[in-house]
C-alpha cells in the first residue's frame, strides 16, 4: 500500500510490462511536480528522457523566495 502524501505522488514511480521488464519511470518532486519521464527499450536501456519544469514551488518562510522543492537543489 502506498502512503498518502498531501501533494500527490512523490519520488520515482515505475511501470513494468507483463514479463516484469521496466518500461518507464516517472519522477515527482517533494511538492508532487511531475519532473522527469524516462522510457526504456526492450534491452532495458534508457531510450528517452524528458524533463519538466515544476509548476508548484516551495516558499521559504524566512525570505519569501520560491525555489523548487528543497531536495531538488543541485
Amino acid at each position: 500500500m502506498r502512503g498518502h502524501h498531501p501533494h500527490g505522488p512523490v519520488g520515482p514511480w515505475h511501470e513494468w510490462d507483463e514479463t516484469g521488464r521496466l518500461t518507464s519511470e516517472t519522477i515527482y518532486d517533494a511538492l508532487g511536480n511531475h519532473i522527469i519521464d524516462r522510457h526504456f527499450d526492450q534491452a532495458g536501456n534508457l531510450a528517452h528522457e524528458q524533463h519538466h519544469e515544476p509548476t508548484r514551488l516551495w516558499t521559504d518562510p524566512q525570505t519569501g523566495q520560491q525555489p523548487p522543492a528543497p531536495w531538488l537543489w543541485f
